[in-house]
């Protein structure tokens, strides 16, 4: 091998495993996120939220509004259908597309009751007034009290005057990161925002250049050692 074929040898070999370094951080994030993202559901993380800080400092999501989740979590309960929450005279309500979830003043979850049981297809909002509590599906308007225990059906003209009032409406979904929203931004590189897909396709090809050069290597490799025997 002369002098110059040596130095170029020793000059990719170099290059190669810098490349190799730096490509190996990149596919260990992508191991490690792809396997939570796999498992997101088994392991929850597709219900559960980010945490406030994480969301505050990777998204600039701070809010000072109570996680509505967090209550349903504990339970080991899917909460990515809830939209508000309704303050009561004792406890809490909080309101999802399908399903009611009363808690106690501690927190603590006491029912949980599907909107089926009041007639409505899909809650789309609902209104506290006092004792009153308004759930308003598609096509009726039900009036029940705080505990829940049954409802009645509002005619339309009841219905139409509580128009214009302060409803929690579904569709006006609180700021929530979910852990398996924060892995997939990570995996697809989305927080480098514009310059994601032209990062995607510098790794892309690193990984054809720590190919290339490898296999150059090799060949060179071996081509020495068979003039050598």
């Amino acid at each position: 091998m002369t002098i110059d074929k040596a130095k170029r040898r020793k000059a990719v070999a170099r290059w190669h495993r810098r490349f190799a370094i730096f490509i190996s951080i990149w596919l260990i994030l992508l191991a490690v996120t792809g396997l939570l993202i796999n498992h997101a559901h088994d392991w929850k993380l597709d219900s559960e939220s980010l945490a406030k800080p994480l969301q505050r400092w990777v998204y600039g999501i701070d809010s000072n509004e109570p996680d509505l989740c967090e209550p349903l979590t504990r339970e080991g309960i899917a909460c990515d259908q809830l939209f508000a929450r309704l303050q009561l005279p004792v406890g809490v309500l909080l309101l999802g597309v399908r399903d009611l979830f009363l808690l106690d003043d501690s927190g603590q979850l006491v029912e949980k009751l599907s909107v089926s049981q009041f007639g409505l297809a899909s809650l789309q909002a609902a209104l506290g007034e006092g004792s009153d509590i308004y759930l308003r599906g598609s096509n009726k308007t039900v009036l029940t009290t705080p505990d829940l225990m049954g409802g009645r059906t509002l005619d339309s003209e009841a219905a139409t005057a509580l128009n214009g009032r302060q409803w929690q409406v579904a569709g006006i979904i609180p700021d929530t990161i979910t852990w398996e929203r924060f892995l997939l931004d990570l995996h697809a590189a989305r927080f480098l925002g514009p310059v994601a897909k032209v990062f995607n396709d510098l790794m892309a090809a690193f990984v054809l250049i720590l190919a290339i050069s490898g296999l150059w290597l090799f060949r060179v490799k071996r081509n020495a050692a068979s003039r050598d025997n």
